[in-house]
């Protein structure tokens, strides 16, 4: 059996399904291959199930807060086995809506593991061991990426860990060591740290979230030891044993090998990056170039050189690896492709969002690649602590970092840390990638009280005249 459609998508993810409905919507026939549930890693196992467990350990972390509010709570306790429920029913919830989102947009969907077979032919194999050719004028690889191992380190996925299980583990573990402090490492050390779990965070680099300003990483170091999580940056996990149901966890400094630590925990989470998921898709066959990462080499147009087939999302070689990147190169390569003349994707006004506690957003270079870039800036800041809206939530306090370019007032970046700041970094990702300037921002009224009040003053502190600092 053979189906043909003017768009064929191997993967429903974020930068999947997101194309599909695009090129449905601009008038195309759609066919859109997936092994596993709609909405790939993000909705599934990646963005939003984990954002589920965040705000589950946010509630509790307020509850147990609730006298400074004036509310008393007697008997408060968690329940492990529900919060990580309620996390897997919205992953399904969501991936329920894709599928309603394909018969609203008649996009086809067809299960199984994909192959390029040719040209514009690809070769689906199901379950049960059927086969059927696919057809399509043009074809997007789309099928995103996963957990990069560490050489010497075995996962065995029950003692040793990747972030599918560590958001559904039968019991909570009372003991866990991270090995990465990037946006996983430290969403993960977050949530088990409200729950009690005692936390070690591992990173090879000298500071946590290292993509971040450094003064961001600075202010998550101190919110952390605050919290009890135990740092340990510039070292490196050598070797882990499972022992007993326990995990051997050696460590060494990484400027000193001769400094070592070894600690016992219930679980090692090995969050170190990712691989793309390229295996078996036939592109050597077909000549698609791909990097020393794996990752599949594309041009401006997300065009792998081989006329028809294309690469979105994280199994390419462009831009970061975010949901809504992805999303963002499959609308322009459809549009394209429907002669849309469409704006390209600005990457270097992609937001960035790290959802642990407090939170972390930015958006443009940091000061330092500013001025390593030689750029001529002023700098501003402002902490969310003086706000009423802070005092009033009782909210972590952070702050608001500006960066604007001296010559024009351009707005070279911004770096947020502190409460509900994955939503105030709408703003100057607007500024950044539009003419808003910082007269445009510093003129603008921002409502009190509100959040949304230190982005203001963080502007007027770049240019001296912040009010309330």
């Amino acid at each position: 059996m053979s189906q043909s459609a003017d768009v064929v998508v191997i993967g429903a993810g974020p930068a999947g399904y997101v194309a599909a409905i695009r090129a449905a919507q601009l008038g195309m026939s759609v066919i859109c291959i997936e092994r596993e549930n709609l909405g790939g890693t993000c909705l599934n196992w990646g963005c939003i199930p984990t954002k589920a467990l965040l705000r589950s350990a946010e509630v509790l972390e307020l509850a147990e807060r609730a006298a400074e509010f004036g509310v008393k709570i007697q008997g408060l306790s968690h329940d492990f086995a529900a919060m990580i429920k309620r996390s897997r029913d919205i992953s399904a919830k969501i991936s329920k809506g894709v599928a309603y989102l394909f018969r609203k947009n008649k996009i086809t969907h067809v299960e199984g593991d994909a192959r390029l077979a040719g040209a514009g032919r690809v070769t689906v194999t199901k379950s049960d061991g059927s086969s059927q050719t696919i057809e399509g004028k043009h074809v997007f690889v789309a099928t995103g990426a996963r957990a990069k191992d560490l050489p010497g380190i075995e996962r065995d996925s029950k003692h040793i860990i990747a972030y599918r299980e560590a958001m559904t583990l039968p019991e909570q573990p009372k003991s866990m060591v991270i090995i990465g402090a990037g946006a996983i490492g430290v969403e993960f050390a977050s949530f088990y740290r409200a729950l009690g779990t005692e936390v070690t965070i591992v990173e090879f680099l000298d500071r946590l979230v290292p993509n971040e300003d450094e003064e961001v990483s600075a202010e998550l170091a101190r919110a952390y030891k605050k919290r009890g999580i135990k740092l340990m940056t510039g070292h490196k996990v050598t070797g882990a044993t499972v022992k007993n149901g326990q995990v051997e966890v050696a460590i060494e400094n990484k400027d000193d090998p001769a400094k070592k630590t070894s600690l016992t925990v219930d679980r090692l989470l090995v969050s170190v990056g990712i691989t793309p998921n390229v295996e078996g898709l036939g592109l050597d066959e077909l000549g698609v170039k791909r990097d020393r990462g794996g990752f599949i080499e594309v041009d401006e147009a997300m065009s792998t050189g081989v006329r028809g087939l294309y690469a979105i999302g994280d199994v390419c070689n462009v831009g970061l690896a975010l949901a809504h990147v992805g999303s963002a190169q499959g609308v322009y390569a459809i549009e394209r492709i429907a002669g849309e003349n469409p704006p390209g994707v600005d990457y270097t006004a992609i937001p960035a969002c790290t959802y642990c506690h407090p939170e972390i957003a930015s958006v443009g270079l940091t000061e330092a690649q500013a001025r390593q870039q030689g750029l001529d800036i002023k700098v501003g800041r402002f902490p969310f602590g003086p706000l009423g809206k802070t005092m009033a939530a009782g909210e972590y306090p952070g702050f608001a970092k500006f960066i604007w370019n001296s010559e024009n007032d351009s707005l070279v970046g911004a770096h947020l840390i502190g409460p509900a700041v994955t939503d105030l970094i709408a703003e100057p990702t607007l500024a950044k990638s539009t003419e808003v300037n910082a007269a445009s921002l510093l003129n603008t009224v921002h409502a009190h009280p509100t959040f949304a009040e230190a982005l203001k003053e963080a502007a007027e502190d770049a240019y001296g005249h912040a009010i309330h600092i």
